[in-house]
């Protein structure tokens, strides 16, 4: 039973820690084959969006596109600097000022070995500002840039070439200013569309209102529709790749490539596309305008999200407006959950959610007052050690008292080798009499893993400790070492010493009385360290400590309370 027992054991901890090494190393699998799919129809009637008379406007379509040089609209914030181009009135550039791209790194020499490597780096220049800063469109394909808006009719489209004029070239916004940005184009039927987007000095949150406008002389009935695109073929953050979203106050989410076919959602709270730790997201207009989500799947490893509005009729003189929501930023719950619209549920950290959001909030009180995430880090290990002491002290007694009894169960196993039933029944009584639960070793153990899994979560995904560093440089060197609490600690240096800990641990550990399960034990420091060489280092930091904490409580009970 014993055997069983921690084999068991070591098989779920070798399962847990080889997913999180394959979930950050092979974020993406390939793209499935993409099949032709006709879109669904929504089935649900709901009241239709009152129409209002237009304003006043002149009817001249503007002159053939092949006449017309599109040119770059700038839209400049203390949060983000926002690049549109006329045609299309897109999203050609969104890079976040706060937010470095990559950090300013120069490698000097690379050392691989099979699936791991070693990464002599150095600083371009110490203490140097933002390199680069994080740039959230990758589409790399001129018809894909985001917020591509689509009128589709039975009469005529207009599609993602056509060409818009702007009310100004440039636009910039001070942290308490509110300003509007309008793209404008007519069509020769009539048609004309008006993309109005409303910009906040201090919020990552812009407003796009979308107005169709019927200039002609007959009716109009088609349907609008805005996307989102991104590429996932070459992510440079940890997290989760492809589209996110909340249906009827429910979460989901599907990876890049992860698609077959087409998938439409309805009762949308709202839709993202997300890159590890920062998302493009569009919340729809409110219900009454039947908005539907369609995500797809295309080559290259694109995704793109498109909300569908029908338009029923819109006589002639008439426009309609269809408000959105847009979210280009980090997924920050601090900065999303005053927002309103639930989006602080894109972030997830897993099954022990419950448990992540109270320790990233202690994480982030002690990072207030140390002003160094890694230093936040050594008091939340020890803080987290001090509540499991007695659970541990337990735990580490309880495997002593195992060990005193192996001679007994030695001679009762040789006794009844050939009566497994009958063994079973005398080891439950020899437990008995001396008072010990053969589980007591590892119970303990069991109730710090959603610790450890909810403390995974955070240290691995969480946008704080992007970029946050411990130890910049490697002592008396300018070699980078622990720059980046959200990677691989580039030296490897880490997660060795940790296997070492894990070893002295084991060795220090009351032995079982099987020759396998002893071999068991000291083969897992090995295993955890191979999984252990990709993980963040934050994460590895955490365990290191932990261990070394172990070791002490452990030599303590060994030596004064055995």
């Amino acid at each position: 039973m014993e055997k069983r027992m921690l084999l068991a054991l070591a098989i779920s901890f070798i399962i847990f820690a080889g997913f999180g090494y394959i979930q950050q190393r092979y974020m993406t699998p390939p793209p499935p084959p993409q099949e032709a799919k006709p879109e669904e129809q929504a089935a649900v009637a709901k009241p239709t969006p009152s129409l209002s008379p237009m304003a006043p406007a002149p009817a001249l379509p503007p002159p053939p596109i092949r006449e017309q040089q599109s040119k770059e609209v700038i839209v400049d914030t203390p949060l983000y600097r926002a690049v549109f181009t006329q045609q299309g009135a897109r999203l050609q550039s969104f890079r976040l000022k706060k937010f470095w791209d990559h950090l300013p790194f120069t490698q000097v020499a690379n050392f691989n070995l099979w699936l791991f490597s070693i990464d002599i780096q150095k600083y371009k220049k110490v203490g140097s500002e933002i390199t680069a800063p994080k740039e959230l469109v990758h589409t790399g394909s001129p018809d894909l840039l985001p917020l591509t808006l689509v009128w589709n009719a039975a009469s005529g489209s207009v599609g993602s070439e056509a060409f818009y004029t702007a009310s100004q070239e440039k636009l910039t916004l001070a942290a308490g200013d509110e300003a509007q940005l309008t793209f404008t184009t007519v069509q020769p039927d009539g048609v004309t569309l008006v993309k109005t987007y409303t910009f906040k000095g201090n919020s990552y949150q812009l407003d796009l209102t979308a107005t169709v406008q019927n200039q002609g002389g007959r009716s109009l009935q088609g349907n609008l529709s805005l996307a989102l695109s991104d590429n996932f073929s070459k992510p440079q953050d940890y997290g989760f790749l492809g589209f996110i979203w909340s249906a009827n106050k429910s979460r989901d989410e599907i990876a890049s490539a992860g698609l077959k076919e087409p998938k439409m959602i309805s009762e949308l709270d709202w839709a993202a596309l997300s890159t590890g730790y920062f998302m493009m997201a569009m919340v729809p207009p409110p219900a009454e305008f039947k908005t539907t989500a369609m995500v797809r799947d295309l080559p290259g490893k694109m995704m793109t999200a498109t909300l569908e509005t029908p338009v029923a009729a819109l006589p002639p003189g008439q426009e309609l407006a269809i408000p959105y929501t847009l979210y280009f930023g980090p997924k920050d719950r601090s900065i999303l959950a005053p927002l309103g619209f639930g989006l602080e549920k894109a972030v997830d950290f897993g099954w022990f959610q419950i448990l992540a959001l109270p320790l990233l909030y202690v994480l982030k009180i002690f990072y207030n007052f140390l002003h160094n995430y890694g230093l936040a880090i050594v008091v939340l290990t020890f803080l987290i050690r001090v509540l499991f002491i007695y659970p541990n002290h337990k735990s580490f007694k309880s495997m002593q008292d195992m060990q005193k009894l192996q001679p007994k169960i030695a001679k009762l196993r040789e006794k009844y080798k050939d009566e497994r039933e009958a063994l079973n029944k005398e080891l439950m009584g020899l437990y008995r009499t001396y008072k010990v639960n053969p589980l007591g070793g590892c119970l303990p153990m069991l109730l710090q893993l959603p610790v450890f899994i909810a403390l995974y979560n955070i240290l691995g995904y969480a946008i704080e400790l992007r970029h946050a560093p411990f130890i910049s440089t490697l002592p008396f060197t300018d070699i980078v070492w622990l720059a980046d609490l959200s990677a691989k600690d580039p030296l490897l240096i880490t997660p060795i010493i940790m296997g070492a800990t894990m070893f002295v641990q084991q060795k220090m550990t009351p032995t079982p009385g099987d020759p396998a399960q002893a071999k068991l034990m000291l083969f897992l420091p090995i295993i955890f360290t191979f999984f252990f060489l990709n993980f963040a280092s934050g994460l590895v930091l955490y365990w290191l400590l932990n261990n070394v904490l172990a070791i002490i409580q452990q030599y303590y009970t060994n030596k004064y309370l055995s």
